[in-house]
């Protein structure tokens, strides 16, 4: 076998349970997924800008923090100047009032979006041009060192400074504090969608399980509540019914099983009474009759009770067929047929067992109580008008022959012949009339 056939042998072969699981699977697989892609797309979309604008945040701060220390130095290098009056301060102070400028234009572009921290950051890059002019105008002088007029000016111009250093460190705390702010919401928020997706796989999880737990519990138990179903009526059990609740789609088909069961079942009992009784008058048949005797006979020897057989005949049946035709012959046979069925106990089984011959099975009853019965019997035929086509009336009488178990005989061979053998001899003794059987022979003798 090759690997396709293996392969399509193995799905072919796979159970219900397994496609089910499969299907859930491939259900869930998407939300699975897109709960996945959402979080790496949450990440890259807001944590990380988040950590960005952090990042960016402490971009500013530093700078910013150095401009305020440049701003103390070149005040400290300004006063120096003033003190010594040395050239090399001069170089210094150059050097450091570039670097502000700089650091304020880098700032600058840092800052853009920022409304708020823009328009403080260009207060005070305003008020640091003011402070650089006037620095520049006071340096360039002549004589600064222990001019007192110079002194005053520069004494003020480090106050300016040393306000315009208190500004940027206001604006560098806001800064900061905003940038902490941000940093702690992030985290929060990163820490908050861990826990979110977290919950939301294990949700999925959990109502995956429970779907195919819901679905076990219904649809394959539904189904196998079929499968047994139909294998106990394959094994021959036509009283068994399926008990599905749900779905509705399989409680249908329950409702359809259990509605073919049940026809099944009385078919097969018209079938069953079909073959055991005599499609004429109704009566058991011949070998419905044998299996009957048997079954009564093992039962009277099981539990030590008598029973007794009735058999009749029709006295002069043939011609009564010549004399109103047949059809009339079949209508006097199912006349005498309910005539004995209407005159015997519910407990007794009347047969047919052939042209105008008739037996009844009576289960137990003493001697009086079988003869009574069959003088009934015999009085009731005698007494039924039978109705003819074209309106005419006619009668029939019967001969009767009684045999009992266990007094004539202990097996169905014996009493039949018992039985038979005491029909003769009412037919002999003028007919219409009932003769019980004496006892048995020691041999049934074989008919010519």
């Amino acid at each position: 076998m090759g690997p396709i056939k293996q392969l399509s042998a193995f799905w072919r072969h796979r159970s219900l349970k397994f496609w089910l699981a499969m299907g859930m699977l491939m259900t869930f697989l998407p939300s699975f997924l897109s709960a996945l892609g959402g979080y790496l797309l949450y990440h890259q979309a807001v944590i990380q800008p988040l950590a960005e604008v952090a990042s960016k945040h402490r971009q500013i701060l530093l700078p910013l923090q150095q401009l305020q220390l440049s701003l103390w130095g070149l005040s400290d290098t300004v006063v120096d100047y003033e003190a010594d009056g040395k050239i090399s301060h001069l170089d210094d102070y150059h050097k450091q009032a570039a670097q502000i400028a700089d650091s304020f234009k880098a700032l600058r572009s840092a800052l853009q979006g920022d409304i708020l921290a823009g328009r403080d950051l260009a207060t005070s890059e305003r008020g640091w041009q003011l402070l650089e002019a006037q620095s520049s105008q006071l340096l360039s002088q002549q004589g600064l060192h222990g001019d007192h007029a110079a002194s005053v000016s520069l004494e003020q111009w480090g106050a300016d400074i040393d306000g315009l250093g208190q500004d940027l460190g206001q604006l560098f705390d806001d800064l900061r504090i905003e940038n902490e702010q941000n940093h702690d919401q992030a985290l929060a928020d990163l820490q908050l969608l861990e826990r979110l997706a977290i919950g939301g796989f294990s949700l999925s999880l959990l109502f995956a399980c429970l779907g195919v737990w819901v679905i076990n519990r219904s649809l394959v138990n539904s189904m196998e509540q079929l499968a047994q179903g139909a294998q106990r009526l394959a094994a021959g059990d036509r009283e068994h019914q399926v008990h599905v609740r749900l779905p509705h789609e399989l409680v249908n088909v329950a409702a359809a099983f259990n509605q073919m069961t049940q026809q099944i079942l009385e078919q097969e009992r018209a079938l069953a009474r079909a073959a055991a009784t005599d499609g004429l008058t109704g009566l058991y048949n011949r070998r419905e009759f044998d299996r009957l005797l048997a079954e009564e006979l093992q039962r009277s020897q099981r539990y030590g009770k008598p029973f007794s057989l009735i058999i009749c005949d029709i006295d002069h049946f043939k011609d009564f067929n010549d004399s109103h035709g047949h059809q009339a012959g079949d209508q006097a046979l199912r006349t005498l047929a309910k005539t004995l069925q209407d005159n015997v106990r519910e407990v007794d089984k009347a047969c047919r067992l052939g042209g105008e011959e008739f037996v009844v099975i009576l289960p137990e009853g003493d001697q009086e109580a079988v003869r009574q019965t069959a003088e009934r019997l015999r009085k009731a035929v005698e007494e039924q008008e039978i109705l003819l086509d074209g309106g005419v009336s006619a009668r029939i009488t019967i001969s009767l022959g009684v045999a009992s178990h266990p007094d004539q005989g202990n097996s169905a061979e014996t009493l039949l012949w018992c039985a038979d053998t005491a029909l003769y001899q009412s037919k002999e003794q003028g007919r219409n009339k009932v003769t019980f059987a004496t006892q048995a022979p020691a041999k049934i003798p074989q008919s010519n």
